[in-house]
Formats: structure tokens, sequence, C-alpha cells
């Protein structure tokens, strides 16, 4: 079964993965038309707590509602952090499941609210390693990455 992940970053782990239709900044999402269910990973500065320090940008705030619309007809699962307004001001808040991408390999506490349609995981992992960073001390690249193993826990999620 293929998947779509829509607004991968440029250097997306998602690349790597055979059977994924990936869209970046550069095959902008918004041209997807596909039925394969989805992972999304909508932009997050217009929805984040600390959104009153971003530049407004319409366009980027719209794209989190083409990505639940996706996932809402086609199945699938849409990522975003903890805290985002998103989930709220789409009225599916209390349909939301939280993790902490620490349990998924990312080297400091990251809490993240993932909306399902038509799939649910079979498990959720969980570390009782020490959390040592604070997402303020890494990088901005960083901050946003996905690392390999909650890129395939999702792409599991999404299979099954």
């Amino acid at each position: 079964m293929n998947i779509a992940v829509l607004c991968a970053s440029e250097d997306s782990i998602y690349k790597k993965y055979p059977g994924l239709n990936v869209f970046d900044k550069k095959r902008d999402a918004r041209t997807f038309t596909g039925q394969e269910r989805v992972i999304a990973h909508p932009p997050c500065q217009q929805w984040s707590r600390l959104r009153m320090f971003s530049k407004d940008n319409k366009e980027e705030k719209e794209l989190a509602f083409f990505c639940l619309e996706k996932v809402e007809k086609n199945g699938g699962v849409l990522e975003h952090p903890a805290g985002s307004s998103f989930f709220k001001e789409a009225g599916i808040f209390n349909k939301v499941v939280s993790v902490d991408q620490f349990w998924f390999g990312f080297p400091a506490r990251k809490r993240t609210y993932l909306y399902f349609v038509d799939c649910k995981p079979k498990s959720f992992p969980i570390s009782f390693h020490a959390i040592e960073k604070k997402v303020s001390e890494l990088s901005q690249k960083k901050r946003s990455e996905t690392t390999a193993q909650f890129a395939e826990w999702l792409i599991n999620c999404v299979r099954l």
C-alpha cells in the first residue's frame, strides 16, 4: 500500500522508505490528489504556542486544513505539536492521541498530538531513559526533525 506524506521537510527521513509518495515544499502538498492514505506534518508555526513570534503566513496556515481534509477523506494520521491550537479550531481536539517523540528516539521531550482516521497504533513504545536535553537547546532544524523510529511507527500505524 502506498502512503502519501504531506508537508515533509526537504531532507525528510520519509524519502528513504519505498512505497511513500513524499510531498515537500518543492513538490507542494496542495498538488496531492491521490487516493492513498496520508501521513501529514503540516507546518506548525502559525498554530504553535509561540505563534505570536512567527511571520503571518495565511497559505502556510491553511495547509493544516488541507491536510486534515486529505486525512479524513483517505484515512491516515495528522501530526502537530502539543499546544497547537489547530485541533481545537478544527473541532477535533477530543479525538487526538498524545505521544512523546522521546519514546521514538528524539533527543528531548517533545509532546505531539496525533489525529488518526481509519487506522490506529497497535502499541505505544515507552522509553524509561533519562531525558538529558530540552527542545529549546536544539537547533531549529533538529527541533523539527522526525526520527526514523517515529516515521516507521507512523507508517506502520497507517499500513495496518
